[in-house]
């Protein structure tokens, strides 16, 4: 299925409603007619389905999958409504480039590459689903599976590799100024929750810290690529016949490519902790990433300067992570001090 639709409509749709006791991703049917499932059945499908055959699953706050009961063939939809409002459109049509960007760039059938998009439509997404366990679900279940999650980690660095060295374009003005704005922005938001307000050392090493990267010549001096910009355990889904494929484009940008990797050694860090792990166990899955990555980098890339400006990007993606409000007060006090040690030359 090439085919791409666009529409940008005036009338956005919001998603499905899903009753109360039916929040955990179970398959709900849908009323006949439904607006959405027709225009699916006439856009994506070739031959006539009943609009009564469809059920709908919540995988998020914004994406639903759809399934054809009879074929059970299914297709994500993405609503930029529900968080975006007003604006619904332009972020929906900016997520859609950028997917359909990056599944160019990085070719239709190859073993490492983005999910597809298929069409827009009145504020939803529609993309191809992909069937497959996440990052996060692989480090769930990696003790029962040994090996497996090193060999996942391996080929998401691979991925990041692929999609950093496809996007290198000639040096612009760097722009490390917005993310050390961001990592202010985070040290300031997590003292308004409450968790810093009775460690003022903390607060203020952890601004002094900063400071100190953001007049490190080496923070500025980076090639840029594209970015996946959000990559956490979340977005990286690996299929049962192999390969890897990254989802959610939406805050793709240019920008340093030690951000990527830096943000998902936080990620997979924290991750394995969620389930059973502990710091140092974490920290070693984190640093193979890291690793597998270097492997991976090309001969013009300085890998020692990489992996230092990486560790900044998993600092932040570590205080980030402690802005989760359903972690408890001491868990976050545990990441901010995680990022206080990565922080420290």
């Amino acid at each position: 299925m090439n085919a791409i639709l666009i529409d940008s409509p005036t009338t956005l749709l919001s998603p499905p409603i899903i009753p109360g006791d039916n929040q955990a991703g179970d398959w709900l049917s849908l009323p006949n007619p439904d607006p959405i499932t027709d225009y699916i059945t006439a856009s994506f499908l070739e031959e006539e389905v009943a609009s009564q055959s469809w059920q709908v699953a919540r995988f998020s706050r914004s994406a639903y999958v759809y399934r054809e009961r009879v074929t059970d063939w299914k297709i994500v939809a993405k609503f930029h409504a529900p968080k975006k409002d007003k604006d619904a459109n332009r972020h929906a049509e900016r997520e859609h480039r950028l997917t359909q960007q990056v599944w160019e760039n990085l070719g239709f059938n190859l073993e490492f590459r983005s999910v597809q998009p298929l069409g827009l439509w009145k504020g939803i997404l529609f993309l191809e689903f992909v069937e497959g366990l996440t990052l996060e679900d692989k480090i769930a279940v990696r003790r029962s599976q040994p090996g497996e999650l090193l060999r996942v980690i391996e080929a998401t660095a691979v991925f990041f590799a692929k999609l950093h060295g496809k996007g290198t374009k000639p040096k612009p003005m760097s722009d490390f100024g917005q993310a050390a704005d961001y990592a202010y922005e985070l040290v300031d938001n997590l003292t308004k929750q409450g968790v810093l307000q009775n460690c003022p050392s903390v607060q203020s090493g952890l601004g002094d810290l900063i400071e100190k990267w953001v007049t490190d010549p080496i923070m500025w001096d980076y090639q840029p690529t594209q970015n996946h910009g959000d990559a956490t355990t979340s977005n990286f889904i690996f299929p049962p016949e192999g390969g890897v494929v990254a989802i959610d484009w939406e805050r793709s940008e240019r920008a340093d490519p030690a951000a990527d990797l830096g943000r998902l050694m936080a990620d997979v860090t924290h991750s394995v902790i969620q389930y059973g792990g502990n710091f140092t166990e974490g920290v070693d899955i984190s640093n193979a990433l890291a690793a597998a990555y270097c492997n991976q980098m090309s001969s013009n890339w300085d890998t020692v300067s990489f992996a230092y400006r990486a560790r900044f990007y998993q600092a932040i993606g570590t205080l980030r992570i402690a802005r989760n409000r359903l972690l408890s007060r001491q868990d976050k006090l545990a990441l901010v001090l995680q990022a206080f040690a990565l922080l420290s030359k």
